[in-house]
């Protein structure tokens, strides 16, 4: 912009979203879909290289409710069917993934080039490359002043998304969910030799990972405690030679030790955390401006999409005038800490598996047994319904005493309400919907005195008979579904 020009006139929209990474393209694809005038800012021009390739399997699902599908599978990514682990133990063990049940990996610099195209093609207005300050909440809305080659230019907006992962540019304060933890990584070329496979090892006091990437390089990564690197001295000059340490006394990477990196090694935070309020009726934070997992899960990039898409149903909510706003912020605020509620067990867990150094610190701080299992319900049912059920048809059943049926938000259709769920100690979050049936007319039918074949003709008149079967069975083996004295 030329000294003494006039400044360009304000950009007017309905929503903003800050960040075009999984999390911010694919909300803003969906915002546009359902009608909404978006603006997505990116401050970076794609394609961009990014770490985070690894996807694990339950993307495939949410790529082809998408429709994604048939464009990932043509981009050249990998499938990984096998891995070295060395966790538990001193052992190394060769796991190979049934079929249907491999993750994928990526170049996240194509992988998120197809999640903004889509976006575009929804009519979602792409900034790019255009760097955004911090927003300023007005009366009327936000303004947030942004840098493009061509000059400032200020935005102005009705709603908005902070898609801008660690940086997390609206700020607020977070809660860490696990000890502060650091990764080092950096790409192998290994076009000319046999590549290795997948690896995940456990060492004295992190963590290695290993992949081999599209593009013919092999990604490894190293896990640890910042203070490792304070107590070896480590600086941005030495990260090379730290991590090379950490892989020459590995037993499933120590070839990379010896060979020079194709990339520079860097080094960043891989902390836990969660925003105590990822929303509010004019803004929302997605992907890991809300929360970030334990880099031991692998689940980044598939809790991105899916913060995405309760981010979408959220935002579309709040802006209708006759959305429910209290159901539409306790559905986000509850999905966001049970996501990381969840992973939390699950990464103690597997950090609690490790035993040739668990009274080291890094392991110490980590690991959190699960809790051992009660005992196992009598009779347990077999995978199949009609078998196990054909014999209690006679019998009285009833729902669980310990069942309730309570006012939960939910997702119907392209918004949040409040609907009857079914709560019970064994299951992990209250049920709305079972196989796209409404399950409180289904419990509220076993609160008189029926047997199972009453139940199920009564379940019948809204329900196919092998759906009410296979729900009774779901019920059955949770143990939600009693059988009467």
């Amino acid at each position: 912009m030329s000294v003494g020009a006039a400044p360009a006139s304000p950009i007017d929209t309905e929503i903003c979203v800050l960040g075009a990474g999984p999390a911010g393209a694919l909300c803003a694809r969906r915002l546009g879909e359902l009608g909404h005038r978006v603006l997505l800012v990116e401050r970076h021009p794609f394609p961009r290289p990014h770490i985070g390739e690894a996807l694990t399997p339950a993307v495939w699902p949410l790529l082809d409710s998408l429709g994604l599908l048939p464009a990932v599978r043509g981009a050249g990514f990998l499938t990984p069917t096998w891995s070295s682990v060395r966790w538990a133990d001193e052992q190394v063990r060769r796991v190979r993934l049934p079929a249907g049940t491999c993750g994928l990996t990526v170049c996240r610099g194509r992988f998120d080039q197809l999640l903004l195209d889509t976006a575009r093609a929804a009519g979602v207005t792409v900034l790019q490359p255009a760097r955004a300050h911090r927003p300023d909440r007005r009366a009327e809305g936000w303004e947030v002043p942004v840098t493009t080659p061509d000059g400032a230019r200020l935005l102005r907006a009705r709603f908005l998304v902070d898609a801008t992962g660690r940086s997390r540019i609206l700020g607020g304060r977070v809660t860490r969910t696990g000890p502060r933890t650091v990764a080092l990584y950096a790409a192998w070329q290994v076009e000319t030799r046999p590549s290795p496979p997948t690896c995940l090892e456990a060492g004295p006091h992190g963590w290695l990972w290993g992949t081999p990437l599209p593009n013919g390089t092999y990604r490894a990564m190293a896990f640890t405690d910042p203070e490792q690197l304070h107590r070896s001295g480590v600086r941005r000059s030495s990260l090379a030679g730290f991590l090379r340490s950490l892989l020459g006394g590995s037993e499933l990477l120590r070839g990379l030790a010896g060979e020079r990196p194709a990339s520079a090694v860097a080094v960043c935070d891989a902390t836990g955390y969660h925003d105590l309020d990822p929303v509010a009726e004019d803004r929302i934070s997605l992907g890991e401006a809300a929360f970030a997992l334990d880099p031991l899960s692998s689940s980044g990039v598939d809790k991105a999409l899916q913060t995405a898409m309760a981010g979408a149903v959220t935002v579309h909510t709040l802006l209708d005038p006759g959305g429910d706003r209290k159901a539409a912020l306790a559905y986000y605020r509850d999905s966001q800490l049970s996501s990381v509620e969840q992973h939390a067990r699950w990464t103690g867990g597997h950090y609690a598996e490790h035993l040739p150094h668990r009274g080291n610190s890094f392991w110490r701080r980590r690991a959190r047994p699960l809790p051992a299992p009660g005992p196992a319900a009598s009779p347990a049912p077999s995978p199949s319904p009609r078998t196990s059920l054909a014999a209690l048809m006679h019998r009285r059943v009833r729902l669980a005493p310990a069942g309730r049926l309570t006012s939960t938000p939910c997702v119907v259709g392209d918004q949040v309400a409040l609907r009857p769920a079914l709560t019970h100690p064994a299951l992990p979050r209250p049920v709305a919907y079972l196989g796209g049936h409404a399950l409180a007319p289904l419990a509220e039918a076993l609160r008189g005195e029926h047997t199972l074949a009453e139940a199920l003709r009564a379940w019948g008149r809204t329900l196919p008979a092998e759906q009410a079967l296979a729900v009774a069975a779901w019920l059955y083996e949770r143990d939600l579904l009693v059988l009467q004295p």
